[in-house]
């Protein structure tokens, strides 16, 4: 099995890199591949080559990985990260007769990026450079894949041979993903329960309940104080 340095001159590219692929098995070279769904990365000499997906990514904004994992090892080096208490993504009152009252909802905007800035995860400009319209997808998987194992499949000579682990998993950086998606259903939990016998349900980081002034006033102002933005929905 070859040996892979980490300190490679690193590319990013559009593109489908099946061809290059190709190109490299045929010429016989000695190379390493990985293949997810954010990503192509291919480890060839000294360079480190990413082949972003097109319909995901655009590639002007793929820095964000590379940034938000640095601003958050920085956090990490300085605070302690105490996970918020554990509730389910989905929660609904099955007491609630929503065939009786008329509901609305208060749907967070981009709740897991905003969490990460109000609780000093990212940086201010780092927050801004993700709210582009095309960055949803991008926005997501800079938190979600933090800490991620990444296993490569090493190819000699054009020839498949056994996989290596290039960047071993590493459970601090695993868990601020689950330390911001509990946040943000604890957020809901605790909205849910100033409603009372008004809430009806929540789903990852929309709530719904019945549409009164006073339950539509209570609810805004307390996502307001947790510094988040959101939108109001009518039905």
């Amino acid at each position: 099995m070859a040996k892979y340095k980490t300190d490679f001159r690193k590319y990013v590219k559009n593109g489908n890199p099946k061809k290059f692929i190709k190109t490299l098995v045929d010429g016989k070279m000695t190379f390493a591949i990985r293949e997810s769904s954010e990503c192509t990365e291919v480890l060839l000499d000294d360079t480190h080559i990413v082949y972003a997906s097109t319909s995901n990514f655009p590639r002007k904004k793929v820095y964000l990985f590379r940034l938000v994992k640095n601003e958050i090892l920085k956090w990490l080096a300085k605070n302690e990260l105490v996970l918020p208490p554990n509730h389910h993504s989905i929660e609904y009152n099955y007491e609630y007769d929503y065939e009786k009252d008329e509901m609305t909802g208060t749907d967070l905007n981009h709740a897991y990026w905003r969490i990460a800035y109000t609780t000093g995860l990212i940086t201010e400009k780092t927050y801004i450079a993700g709210l582009d319209n095309d960055c949803k997808a991008l926005r997501l998987a800079t938190i979600s894949t933090l800490g991620r194992e990444k296993k490569f499949n090493n190819y000699k000579n054009g020839q498949l041979g056994r996989s290596f682990v290039y960047q071993k998993r590493d459970e601090k950086l695993q868990d601020v993903y689950k330390y911001v998606r509990l946040t943000c259903f604890n957020y809901m939990y605790e909205a849910s329960k100033l409603l009372g016998k008004d809430f009806f349900a929540w789903k990852t980081d929309c709530l719904y309940y019945k549409n009164t002034e006073e339950n539509i006033k209570m609810v805004q102002e307390f996502f307001d104080s947790k510094n988040l933005t959101y939108k109001q929905l009518g039905y």
